[in-house]
């Protein structure tokens, strides 16, 4: 008698498992938000293209300027990445990869998009600088900020860039020319040890502050210092 109270009480918790699984996997989830134009910050007309985790293509949208940019998925499921493709003949082409959250019940979740514009002498500025003060090395982590951009070269072969580096200060055009050298050349030679053809980088170190972003005239919170802006401008398509 116990041994048959035993099995049933597996036979219960087993079909009690199965069914929140099942009840999971079939949980939705979406995900909102805007494509905008990095450099203007306006919204675009673009295609986007929704992969999941196995290559399958499971939405497509055409993105409007006129709709102010907004695009809405649905149809995602928790706890799985996705691959999301944006693509224009005016923009060059780009790609993510979105991680949607865990959850036991729908969710709309939110992530803006900035493509670049697919125009010689577009100047585009890195969001996070990966340098600490003064330094010439990559900081740790950095590899995470610039996964994008490894991932733009890769996708637009053709594409070619100059690296433009400025100094943290004014106080000594030697050393921040020593500096911004060290940066730019620490900035390609990560690029290529991830797979992008040196040919395809040029690099340009400035003496300067950024006259369009320069250090702020009052200190900023603490902790927090001025780094010296970093751009990509389009060279060659």
């Amino acid at each position: 008698m116990r041994n048959k109270i035993l099995i049933f009480l597996m036979l219960f918790l087993g079909f009690q498992i199965t069914g929140s699984v099942a009840q999971f996997s079939k949980l939705i989830v979406s995900l909102t938000g805007t494509v905008k134009d990095e450099v203007t910050g306006k919204p675009v007309d673009v295609e986007m293209e929704v992969y999941d985790d196995q290559g399958k293509i499971t939405d497509k949208k055409n993105i409007k300027a006129a709709n102010e940019g907004k695009y809405f998925i649905t149809g995602l499921n928790p706890g799985r990445n996705y691959i999301i493709r944006i693509a224009s003949t005016d923009y060059l082409n780009q790609e993510y990869t979105m991680a949607i959250p865990n959850t036991n019940k729908y969710a709309e979740f939110s992530r803006d998009f900035l493509v670049k514009p697919k125009t010689i002498g577009a100047k585009i500025k890195l969001k996070v600088p990966p340098f600490e003060l003064n330094k010439a090395k990559l900081r740790a982590g950095s590899n995470f900020f610039l996964k994008d951009d490894i991932e733009l070269l890769r996708r637009n072969r053709t594409l070619k860039v100059e690296l433009v580096c400025f100094p943290d200060n004014d106080a000594s055009t030697e050393n921040n020319k020593k500096l911004t050298e060290g940066r730019c050349e620490s900035l390609r030679d990560f690029f290529v040890a991830n797979g992008i053809q040196p040919n395809r980088i040029v690099i340009k170190s400035e003496a300067k502050t950024d006259p369009d972003s320069p250090p702020p005239l009052v200190s900023g919170a603490k902790g927090k210092r001025y780094i010296g802006s970093i751009y990509f401008v389009i060279k060659e398509l």
